[in-house]
């Protein structure tokens, strides 16, 4: 029982105590009784996973089940990594209340989600183009933070390949973008780590705007479209091609969000080029990438590195577009 639990279910038994005493009876009481009663019960035993998850001191090997203390990085058993697996204390308490937190899926939503409250916040936004284009920052303004642009990108600025993976062209783009990210990342997070994860979503959003650029270098181009379709052909290329049964039906499911995704293609104002680039980019890494558990240290230390560059990457393109900022700004007035 965890804390406060005994008095919670002495104030319902009180309660339920008072209202009989007033007269309640009756099939239809009974019912309602026993749902106040499985509520409460449900509730207290979601606390008691969190109390118990804040207190462990232990975590087990998703490779061979072993049991070992939580401070251990490997495990004595078989070798594997235990960097992906959650270990006890305060952040696997708010993992359990907020399910998806702390994650690398969070993280990007909420970075997709401050980038366009500073542009709004800055730059202000209209309605120019109907619903989609609702609380629109102005084209000016994404060109400035960072846009996909060939001219640009051309004459040096290549972070724009990064940027661009951030900034959205209105509400519904970002609405649309984030409850993908958020169906779609857990998802493959779960199975496959926050830093596979992550350079995944990377990789797949500048080889779309990449092949964009090659294409259509003259169109602006922006949002996280591209990376999420990376995600969403990442997992429908493993779980048809590399997975058991069970992965197989769920990338039969995946399969109608990408064929939803090729009826975007006869709507003018998407850039499917950076579309059909991050689905080759996830189509093929899904080829490779292998599940967790992470087995050896070189492994380990290989997807450190690689996720930190990708971390690095994103910073150092921010860290550019704010260096060229005035620049632009400039380029744009004259």
């Amino acid at each position: 029982m965890p804390v406060g639990g005994d008095f919670l279910t002495g104030v319902l038994n009180l309660w339920i105590s008072l209202l009989e005493a007033l007269g309640a009876k009756g099939t239809h009481w009974e019912w309602r009784k026993r749902a106040w009663q499985q509520s409460l019960e449900a509730r207290l035993a979601r606390w008691e996973n969190v109390e118990r998850s804040v207190r462990t001191t232990t975590r087990m090997c998703r490779s061979c089940r072993y049991l070992m203390d939580g401070s251990l990085s490997v495990c004595p058993s078989c070798g594997a990594s235990m960097r992906e697996v959650p270990r006890g204390g305060l952040t696997r308490a708010l993992g359990l209340l907020v399910p998806m937190a702390p994650s690398a899926s969070l993280a990007l939503i909420t970075a997709n989600v401050i980038v366009s409250l500073v542009i709004l916040l800055k730059w202000g936004g209209g309605m120019e183009g109907g619903l989609m284009r609702l609380v629109s920052p102005p084209g000016e303004a994404l060109f400035v933070l960072g846009a996909k642009w060939g001219p640009a990108i051309q004459a040096g600025q290549i972070w724009r390949l990064v940027t661009a993976n951030y900034l959205h062209g209105g509400l519904l783009h970002l609405a649309f973008n984030c409850y993908a990210l958020m169906s779609l990342g857990p998802l493959i997070e779960e199975s496959f780590g926050a830093r596979k994860m992550f350079v995944l979503y990377t990789v797949s959003g500048i080889a779309g705007f990449a092949l964009s650029t090659w294409w259509h270098p003259q169109s602006l181009s922006i949002g996280a479209s591209a990376s999420i379709y990376g995600l969403l052909a990442f997992a429908v290329v493993y779980g048809k091609f590399r997975a058991g049964p069970s992965g197989r039906a769920l990338a039969d499911q995946l399969m109608r969000w990408l064929l939803f995704g090729l009826v975007m293609f006869l709507f003018p104002g998407f850039d499917n080029t950076a579309h059909v680039g991050g689905v080759i980019a996830g189509a093929t890494l899904g080829f490779f990438l292998d599940p967790l558990p992470i087995r050896t240290r070189t492994e380990d230390l290989l997807w450190s590195v690689l996720a930190g560059a990708a971390l690095l990457a994103t910073i150092g393109s921010f860290a550019a577009m704010a260096l060229s900022y005035a620049e632009n700004l400039r380029q744009i007035a004259g």
